[in-house]
């Protein structure tokens, strides 16, 4: 048959049957009506004026006795439809996506990470690279790999590795925390990282306060201290997970300077 407009949609609307146990019993519903003309309710095939029964979010309760049967009671939704139809191309939001719900499966073979945003990889994931990228070689990036495949690479102890001036690719040792001070009277910060503090114990004696702790005090330090254009003698004195103490004298003097740097490594 040819239409004017739209040609007719049909689809089956959502339906369940009951069975009857003689009371005025109370049914589970799968969708919540708005209200009790929402509804067609039949029992023994004889359709219920919406009288019969009141609901209550997914719950129907008849107002009189429901004949004992085997599946002698049907409930039909109107306007619950159990088929949808095709949303239209480029009308799906992000909103209508469950979190976590697009796989691996949906994804295309490439991603590309635009100038602003930003690609997390939790702990534990596994990405590989087979393609090359210029100046990388093949492949340019390899995660959790059992061997140094890459130019940047993660092996499988989760080492970061790389070859950028050590002649192969190896595991990189980060510096872990620095900080440029000025010892002399109220200490200041000039420029640090991971450091929160500096705790002015005495002449020539502070200690570097972590604003992250080390896993455990097994870690190298450096340091060195100047005022002007003379440089002073500096030294490290004690190590905890949590801060290191350093010192600096001048001839063996302890002394406050202007210019004292440290940075622990690990």
């Amino acid at each position: 048959m040819s239409y004017i407009g739209k040609e007719p949609q049909y689809t089956d609307f959502l339906s369940k049957f009951f069975s009857g146990d003689g009371t005025a019993m109370t049914v589970t519903l799968d969708a919540s009506p708005p209200n009790e003309a929402a509804l067609l309710v039949f029992i023994d095939g004889v359709r219920q004026d919406t009288s019969a029964y009141t609901v209550s979010g997914y719950s129907l309760t008849f107002t009189g006795t429901v004949p004992s049967g085997t599946n002698n009671v049907q409930v039909v939704h109107l306007g619950i439809a159990q088929d949808t139809q095709v949303p239209v191309d480029d009308s799906v939001s992000t909103v209508k996506i469950q979190d976590d719900a697009v796989t691996s499966a949906k994804l295309a073979n490439s991603l590309n990470i635009t100038s602003g945003n930003s690609l997390t990889i939790d702990s534990g994931a596994t990405i590989t690279n087979n393609g090359t990228a210029s100046g990388f070689g093949s492949p340019a990036y390899a995660a959790n790999a059992s061997a140094s495949t890459g130019a940047v690479n993660i092996d499988a102890s989760d080492n970061l590795q790389f070859n950028s001036g050590y002649g192969s690719t190896a595991t990189a040792y980060g510096c872990r925390a620095w900080v440029r001070f000025n010892g002399a009277g109220t200490v200041s910060i000039y420029g640090s990282a991971n450091v929160s503090s500096i705790t002015d114990n005495s002449t020539g004696n502070y200690n570097v306060n972590f604003t992250t702790a080390m896993p455990d005090s097994n870690y190298a330090t450096f340091v060195g201290s100047s005022v002007g254009n003379s440089r002073a003698g500096s030294n490290v004195r004690s190590l905890a997970a949590g801060s290191y103490n350093i010192t600096s004298d001048s001839s063996g003097v302890a002394a406050d300077f202007n210019h004292v740097s440290t940075g622990v490594l690990r």
